[in-house]
C-alpha cells in the first residue's frame, strides 16, 4: 500500500521539481515591459493582449512615445529547449530571406525591417524558457533596442 501511495506521489514530485527549475513566472504579462519600468519616460500603453497558444501562454504589449514605439511578445514554452528550437525556426527563416544574419545561439540577431510606414528593428531572444520578440520605431531604433533588450532580459529574469 506504502508503494502505491509513493507511486501516486511521483507524478506530483516531478512537476514540484519542473516548476522549481523555472525560473520564469507563468505569466507573461506580469513579464512585458510596461510604462512604469523606464525612467522619466512618457510611455503609453497603446494595445495589450493575451492568449493561450499550441506552444504555451502569451502576451504582447504596444508601448508609445515621443520618439519610439515599441512592440514586445513574449511565449512561454514548456521549457528551454523548446523555446531553443522556436527561436532556431525564426532565425533559419530570418537567415534565408537575407533578413538577418545568424545571430548568436541565444538570439536572432538584429533585423531592419518595415512596420507598417515606419522603418523598425526587431530581435527574438531567449530568456529562461520565454521566446521574446522585441521591435522598435524612431531614429534611434537600433540603439533602443539594444537598451530595450536589456530592460527586457533583466525583467524576465525577475531583477
Amino acid at each position: 500500500m506504502k508503494f502505491v501511495s509513493l507511486l501516486a506521489l511521483l507524478p506530483l514530485f516531478s512537476i514540484l521539481i519542473a516548476g522549481c527549475g523555472s525560473e520564469i513566472s507563468s505569466e507573461p504579462r506580469e513579464l512585458l515591459l510596461a510604462p512604469n519600468d523606464f525612467r522619466n519616460s512618457s510611455l503609453s500603453v497603446l494595445s495589450l493582449s493575451e492568449e493561450q497558444s499550441l506552444d504555451g501562454p502569451s502576451a504582447q504589449v504596444e508601448l508609445q512615445g515621443p520618439q519610439y514605439r515599441v512592440l514586445q511578445s513574449v511565449v512561454l514554452y514548456e521549457d528551454r529547449e523548446l523555446a531553443l528550437s522556436a527561436l532556431d525556426g525564426i532565425r533559419s527563416d530570418l537567415v534565408s530571406r537575407g533578413e538577418a544574419g545568424p545571430g548568436a545561439p541565444q538570439t536572432s540577431g538584429v533585423y531592419q525591417h518595415m512596420l507598417g510606414n515606419d522603418e523598425a528593428a526587431s530581435l527574438f531572444f531567449i530568456e529562461g524558457r520565454a521566446l521574446v520578440r522585441l521591435t522598435v520605431t524612431g531614429d534611434n531604433r537600433v540603439e533602443s533596442l539594444d537598451q530595450l533588450a536589456g530592460l527586457a532580459r533583466d525583467k524576465l529574469a525577475g531583477g
